[in-house]
């Protein structure tokens, strides 16, 4: 009788946590529109998304672009298998985004080579070290317009795009990069698999307190760091443009609020 209790009141408070995090999320951000982007339909079942987003470095100096493709039918695949996916034991709430978050980076991380080549492409091109390349990957998804991405109905959520009764509250990298509508954890998961794929050693911070999800990133930069394994990595906000690494909202800047949720 006490482990239901327990498991009642563990599931209440989720729930309630889950639909604080998607109005934390996007209290920092404040993109513009969506870029027009083309379907080829390929026969009267498959289609392919044809995307092209262009975008600024943090200096408004270069200008980035990118041309990516992706198949209705790895998105599919890729919302089945989130769908599919179930968390059989958790006893706090990082460990339950750690197993979610998990689950989505080693399903999508051999499977992004249509963005990763286009994002390499640009770093080779203008020969961008270490630092730059992370900031020009980080400002490709911080200049995706926020949606709300909640497990519940958008009642309530107006003031932003909304994509409603989403399991988990969250997509998949792949469905990201396709439908472009993400919250916080949508896009640290990407950006977690993203860097990882590159050669970082990217971590993922959550806050309870500030019911909100971030990426930390081992770089060397000014601003806050955390402390972890030996190391320093940098605080990194990504629901807004012209967020650097080191940078925190000042709404959230208590660090012991922060989590590492996930860390390989």
């Amino acid at each position: 009788m006490k482990r239901f209790f327990a498991i009642l009141f563990g599931s209440v408070f989720f729930i309630f946590w889950m639909i604080g995090a998607v109005q934390s999320c996007s209290d920092v951000s404040d993109q513009g529109d969506y870029p027009t982007d083309d379907v080829e339909e390929l026969d009267t079942i498959r289609s392919v998304h044809k995307h092209q987003r262009t975008w600024l470095d943090y200096n408004n100096s270069e200008q980035y672009s990118v041309v990516y493709s992706v198949e209705s039918a790895d998105e599919s695949k890729s919302a089945r298998e989130r769908l599919a996916f179930e968390v059989e034991s958790w006893e706090t709430e990082e460990q339950f985004w750690a197993k979610v978050y998990l689950d989505l980076y080693e399903k999508s991380k051999s499977q992004l080579h249509f963005i990763q080549d286009s994002l390499q492409f640009i770093g080779d091109s203008l020969q961008l070290g270490r630092e730059d390349f992370a900031r020009m990957v980080v400002s490709f998804v911080q200049d995706i317009p926020y949606n709300y991405i909640l497990p519940e109905g958008c009642e309530g959520h107006e003031d932003f795009p909304c994509v409603p009764n989403v399991k988990f509250g969250i997509l998949s990298p792949i469905e990201f990069l396709n439908t472009l509508q993400g919250d916080c954890d949508t896009r640290t998961v990407l950006l977690f698999t993203l860097l990882r794929n590159f050669g970082y050693e990217p971590v993922i911070l959550n806050s309870n307190e500030y019911l909100h999800s971030m990426l930390a990133l081992d770089i060397s930069t000014s601003g806050e760091y955390l402390e972890h394994r030996g190391k320093r990595y940098a605080f990194w906000e990504t629901t807004n443009i012209g967020w650097l690494p080191g940078m925190i909202p000042p709404d959230m800047s208590n660090k012991d609020y922060w989590k590492v949720v996930l860390d390989l």
